[in-house]
């Protein structure tokens, strides 16, 4: 492999870890957001449907793989945001599950909690990122 190729992966390495300070950071897109949420939530009733309790818990995989995306693009306080809307959505889901009576179903009885957790977790995730930057003066 060639220098380039290897500077290369490395810098996008840092920038995932470190986003550079020059670099303008945005707010979380919600249409992208919601849009993704929509998807998890029909893809678990899918397949909650058709009873397939593990492609359920796929939602929370679509999650997380969006709002990475989001941390990866540079967002305004992306780790933060991350950690409170993962954090915020799996709470909500505890909170949910505890509430909602089981049905004889795994998939059926994961669906609200895991629905109502993923929607939670988008929701903070974009809050967090609309707050204002840290002034540089």
């Amino acid at each position: 492999m060639s220098d380039d190729g290897d500077r290369g992966f490395t810098e996008r390495v840092r920038r995932f870890f470190r986003f550079p300070r020059e670099a303008p950071r945005g707010t979380a897109p919600i249409r992208p957001l919601a849009w993704c949420w929509l998807f998890g939530a029909v893809w678990g009733a899918g397949a909650a449907a058709l009873g397939w309790s593990d492609g359920v818990d796929l939602m929370v995989v679509v999650t997380v793989f969006a709002l990475l995306d989001d941390v990866i693009k540079g967002v305004r306080h992306r780790w933060p945001a991350f950690a409170v809307g993962s954090l915020g959505g799996w709470a909500a889901d505890r909170l949910v599950e505890g509430e909602v009576a089981t049905s004889g179903d795994p998939g059926w009885a994961a669906y609200p909690g895991l629905a109502v957790g993923t929607l939670v977790a988008f929701a903070v995730f974009a809050a967090i990122t609309r707050l204002p930057g840290p002034r540089r003066g």
